[in-house]
């Protein structure tokens, strides 16, 4: 796994991906720095982490396209099957490649609180300032992992990134499309049914059994009617419920109230976790076939 980081984080400095990358991360950063801190003259730091997070993570795709979407163009991904260690430690070693990339303009940011301190008669909050930075990184790997897992449905650079700032504009903005979600319970259980299609369907590519697909699809779906039979109430607002899942944005606002919110950076952590594990899923799919 040591070798993979060495590799992932090489490729990444070395070249003009990862300094276009950290000084377009800076940029974003700096910017909202001065224009809260200094020009505003608020005092709150964390404020300039949740203005500065959408904008400034936009150039996330930037280092992950190329993560897998490359190996398997240059069809260098069948040198990485070879390596005598497991596709988890492949994985996780260009993940924390990656990380190890973003944790260079967060490092950076680090000092801003206390340049901003030094003028503000330490009225700033210097402990909230430093939770909203770990809740900051940590909503990047979060989406560094959903968009590493992007790069390894294609082998088009420009397709991963595509879909990885779709995902990105997505994520920011469910918010809004919760707005324009219907609430009725009815809709949950064609979600909940739609949702256990697709999880059919994974079980029978992951396993090349139909058996096993339509078992498990068959299972889930009977299971739902049954619930919305005996207590349909139990599927409304099901649907925002899980959309609201996936608004990753908007946990990090809970500092910009003043709360050190453990919930927020184990969420994130979550989010990391899971997406790791679909990447690795998907990348072992790939070498049995």
């Amino acid at each position: 796994m040591n070798a993979v980081f060495k590799k992932e984080f090489r490729s990444s400095m070395c070249g003009m991906t990862g300094m276009i990358f950290i000084a377009y991360v800076l940029l974003f950063l700096g910017f909202h720095t001065v224009y809260v801190n200094y020009y505003a003259a608020l005092g709150n730091f964390e404020v300039v982490i949740i203005s500065a997070a959408f904008l400034s993570l936009l150039a996330v795709p930037l280092l992950t396209m190329r993560s897998f979407s490359e190996e398997r163009h240059n069809k260098t991904d069948q040198l990485l099957y070879s390596l005598p260690i497991s596709t988890g430690k492949i994985v996780l070693g260009k993940f924390f490649g990656m990380a190890a990339v973003f944790a260079i303009p967060t490092a950076v940011a680090c000092i801003y609180p206390l340049i901003a301190s030094a003028y503000s008669s330490g009225t700033i909050n210097l402990a909230i300032g430093y939770g909203s930075i770990l809740a900051y990184y940590l909503l990047g790997c979060s989406v560094i992992a959903i968009c590493m897992f992007l790069s390894t449905l294609t082998e088009s650079q420009v397709i991963a990134a595509i879909l990885s700032i779709g995902a990105i504009l997505l994520l920011y903005f469910t918010d809004m499309l919760l707005t324009m979600l219907p609430t009725g319970a009815w809709i949950s259980l064609v979600t909940v049914i739609l949702l256990s299609l697709l999880l059919a369907y994974i079980v029978f590519v992951s396993t090349k059994s139909a058996v096993a697909g339509g078992v498990c699809g068959a299972v889930l779906i009977i299971a739902a009617v049954a619930v919305y039979l005996v207590d349909a109430s139990l599927f409304d607002g099901l649907l925002q419920t899980m959309v609201g899942a996936l608004a990753i944005f908007q946990p990090i606002e809970s500092f910009g109230l003043g709360t050190f919110d453990i919930a927020c950076l184990f969420r994130y952590l979550s989010i990391c976790v899971l997406f790791i594990f679909f990447t690795i899923q998907s990348f072992e799919k790939r070498r049995w076939n």
